[in-house]
């Protein structure tokens, strides 16, 4: 690893989707590295959580899901990220490897204009939240 970042070298074989099973009606994917993979290897990680539903609540049938975005306390960068839930998710596990390869920061995801639709998603993504819960947790 020497002459780049430990986190560079964690990811460059890593930034697609390793694992996308559907069990029981349940989607479970993940992308990069989790945040005990990088703290074991030495990288100044945090993770922030999102539980809640896909779309708003007053929709007629919603669900819940859980990501767990993984990132560089030191520099923002995102490392990684966990998803699950009923709502196929997988779709967002590739945004998340496109941030991974893009060298892209809680900071750029917060804030990446992403495609409303009343119907299908929140006004406010849950990438988008679940960055800016990352952005809190450091202020």
């Amino acid at each position: 690893m020497e002459g780049k970042r430990g986190s560079e070298c964690l990811l460059k074989s890593v930034s697609n989707i390793d694992f996308n099973p559907r069990l029981f009606k349940q989607t479970l994917a993940t992308t990069g590295i989790t945040l005990t993979k990088a703290l074991a290897n030495n990288i100044n990680a945090a993770s922030a959580l999102y539980v809640g539903p896909y779309r708003p609540v007053f929709m007629p049938e919603t669900s819940e899901v859980v990501i767990n975005l993984v990132y560089n306390k030191d520099d923002h960068q995102i490392l990684g990220a966990q998803f699950y839930g009923e709502y196929d998710l997988t779709q967002s596990a590739n945004a998340i490897s496109i941030s991974i390869q893009n060298h892209n920061t809680i900071e750029d995801l917060a804030y990446t204009d992403m495609l409303f639709n009343p119907f299908y998603d929140q006004p406010v993504n849950y990438l988008n939240q679940v960055a800016q819960m990352a952005i809190d947790q450091e202020a």
